[in-house]
């Protein structure tokens, strides 16, 4: 092996040995939520404004629901009886609705941003 061949496999090594560059990063807090009936449980979720965040969603029931919150800017159907994580963008300060698209009129829910 040529010096530049062991220099280079040395280099190589040290990256594997440091770990992913975002090795100090945090992850986003996880909220975890359910779906029963027509209600979302809990009916509010608070967040750190500014600040993203991470919710998991039970879908209880039988039938699919579709998991929406047009502010936070996500949609996502979800099977019965399946769970799915939606990835939030840090927002500012307010209260932002998600509902439960295919029966909006009564599955309702909050995320408040303090």
């Amino acid at each position: 092996m040529t010096r530049a061949h062991t220099m280079a496999a040395l280099a190589f090594g040290a990256l594997i040995l440091a770990g992913p560059t975002n090795a100090g990063a945090e992850e986003p807090p996880t909220f975890e939520l359910a779906i029963k009936g027509q209600a979302f449980v809990p009916g509010e979720i608070h967040v750190t404004a500014g600040k993203p965040f991470i919710l998991k969603l039970t879908n209880e029931n039988d039938a699919p629901v579709e998991f929406e919150g047009k502010d936070l800017k996500f949609e996502k159907v979800v099977a019965g009886k399946s769970q799915i994580v939606v990835r939030v963008r840090g927002m500012k300060a307010g209260r932002y609705l998600f509902v439960d698209e295919y029966q909006e009129d009564v599955a309702k829910g909050f995320v408040i941003a303090k």
